[in-house]
């Protein structure tokens, strides 16, 4: 038998071809987390996957509205400690120490005490009151001073042996405050017939008015 130029024999296998066919779509398996039922969390491949095929990325969930995420307050470290603003402390300044005065029944007013005092003096002086009612209101050196005097002059008979004319009577007291403890005392006192003029330096001492200084004219 003559064979055709433009025919090739091919030999005959037991084996069928078959065409091939195109690769099966990737089987996936989701993964959803309990608090999202409704939204997959990732997209994982299967193990049976043909895994010359590239994963597919994996998708996470974003809370909040429009796509954005919440913020929260700004913490420190571990501690979560949130940022306050500290106010600041007011020092209030130191008060000065202020000395007391003593004052109401213990102190008189110098204007009121100063004529009694000067009229004591004026009596003690003329012989008609006894010189130990100025212990308590006159120092060491005034009473000495007045001690002296009443012994030179001699004083020992009373207004009533000498006569009520010669009694002695203050007639003008002026009183000058230099200090809140000071007083100065300038007084007109009559004898009789005669006129004397008396001055006298009051300061505070152990809450009652002392007489510190006396001058007689």
């Amino acid at each position: 038998m003559s064979q055709s130029p433009h025919l090739v024999a091919v030999p005959l296998t037991s084996t069928p071809v078959t065409a091939p066919q195109p690769p099966e779509a990737e089987a996936q398996t989701e993964v959803r987390l309990p608090d999202t039922p409704d939204q997959p969390v990732a997209t994982l491949p299967r193990s049976d996957a043909n895994p010359s095929q590239p994963a597919a990325p994996t998708r996470l969930p974003v809370r909040g509205a429009k796509g954005e995420a919440q913020r929260g307050p700004v913490t420190d470290g571990a501690l979560a400690l949130r940022y306050q603003d500290v106010p600041e402390v007011q020092v209030a300044p130191a008060r000065p120490v202020l000395r007391l005065v003593p004052s109401g029944p213990s102190l008189p007013d110098a204007q009121a005490w100063a004529p009694r005092l000067v009229q004591a003096l004026a009596e003690v002086l003329a012989g008609d009151r006894p010189i130990g009612q100025l212990v308590r209101f006159t120092d060491t050196v005034v009473f000495a001073d007045v001690s002296r005097r009443v012994r030179v002059l001699g004083l020992t008979t009373t207004a009533t042996a000498r006569g009520a004319k010669e009694r002695s009577a203050v007639r003008s007291v002026h009183v000058f405050t230099p200090a809140t403890e000071i007083a100065e005392v300038a007084a007109h006192v009559r004898y009789g017939d005669r006129s004397r003029a008396m001055a006298l330096r009051l300061e505070v001492h152990r809450g009652r008015w002392i007489c510190t200084a006396l001058e007689l004219g």
